[in-house]
């Protein structure tokens, strides 16, 4: 499939979304309760500005960096969502090989249409994401399958205990796609009629003495949101954490992603931890990354606009999206005047109203 060129992220929501039913529409796009959530992440990124300098040799500009120890391309990873096969048959092994061909790492949702033996086959680094059901046998396997076939770290899932409380738009979009059977977790319509839901509630930070018994993988453990998870996270002896509030799916609150990560990471620098903060929710631009990387995170994991990227393009279309960020990153970064990630500190940044 011929990908058609884009510009930036709005045109390729615009023509990616254009391809979608309204009900595969409202489960992607949409979060839970009204969507506060949703919108907080995007008011978040705006209230970050940049600081320009100039007469910097900026002839050389490398964005490459590393992400628990591996070689990236870019600072931008593809997170977990489900059902990739929705947007095309192929599902998440042509979102992997996108990912691959930009050298970059693919969280596989354990809500993937596709199983894990048919992403991890084309290679590239892809991590797995965990969703611990109470059932702790069938978490083992899992856990043991990942591992086997050459996943490279377990990404924890921490913030979905219960079921979310559901708006009209994500009601309807669950409707949409109710036939769809993810490969590891029940059909996300399915609590709805049963009451079932695959997360274990009694679920602790006592259990992750567990979680490193069984495995040796890396731990990274998603949806923190407070400096005072971030701080028990790094007493716990994780390998990273993911600043995120699940793409507004999970509480419908108004504080982004990016309102808390600067309180976190000076929460994190003052143990003098070298846990490695990672951070989602609304990242649309590659000097929206910057402005994540001068605040502390290690790398950005972009979501929806995957799909996006998958619906336009296949495999190709999530490689040019991967292309066009890490783009717009180093002209960014030559505008602020730092030509390697490295380079990239707080004063790179200032809040919007100064």
């Amino acid at each position: 499939m011929q990908t058609p060129d884009f510009y930036d992220l709005a045109e390729l929501e615009r023509i990616g979304t254009a391809r979608w039913t309204s009900g595969l529409r409202a489960f992607v796009q949409g979060g839970a309760g009204y969507g506060s959530g949703v919108r907080a992440n995007r008011l978040a990124q705006a209230k970050w500005s940049l600081r320009a300098r100039v007469l910097v040799d900026v002839s050389s500009v490398d964005t490459r960096t590393t992400v628990l120890g591996c070689p990236v391309d870019l600072p931008v990873m593809i997170a977990p969502s489900g059902l990739h096969t929705l947007v095309l048959p192929e599902g998440e092994v042509a979102t992997a090989q996108g990912a691959r061909d930009a050298n970059a790492i693919m969280v596989l949702s354990a809500g993937t249409g596709r199983t894990i033996e048919d992403v991890t086959a084309p290679g590239g680094n892809v991590w797995f994401q965990l969703y611990w059901g109470q059932d702790r046998t069938r978490v083992r396997r899992l856990i043991d399958l990942a591992g086997e076939r050459g996943c490279r770290a377990l990404c924890l899932t921490a913030d979905m205990p219960v079921p979310p409380l559901l708006g009209p738009e994500m009601r309807d979009g669950i409707a949409g796609v109710a036939q769809a059977k993810p490969q590891y977790l029940p059909p996300r319509s399915e609590y709805a009629l049963t009451g079932v839901w695959d997360h274990d509630q009694r679920l602790s930070w006592r259990d992750l003495a567990w979680l490193r018994e069984v495995t040796d993988l890396p731990i990274v453990i998603k949806g923190i949101m407070t400096t005072e998870d971030a701080v028990i996270a790094a007493d716990s002896g994780v390998d990273g954490i993911v600043v995120s509030n699940h793409g507004g799916r999970a509480l419908d609150t108004s504080i982004g992603t990016m309102d808390v990560l600067p309180s976190i990471t000076a929460a994190l620098d003052q143990l003098n931890s070298d846990i490695e903060v990672y951070v989602d929710g609304g990242f649309r631009h590659g000097s929206e990354v910057l402005v994540a990387l001068a605040l502390g995170a290690r790398a950005v994991l972009v979501g929806r606009p995957a799909l996006w990227a998958l619906a336009v393009g296949g495999a190709h279309g999530v490689t040019s999206l991967l292309t066009l960020i890490g783009r717009e990153l180093a002209s960014t970064m030559a505008r602020v005047g730092a030509t390697s990630v490295a380079d990239i500190d707080a004063s790179r940044v200032c809040t919007a109203s100064l």
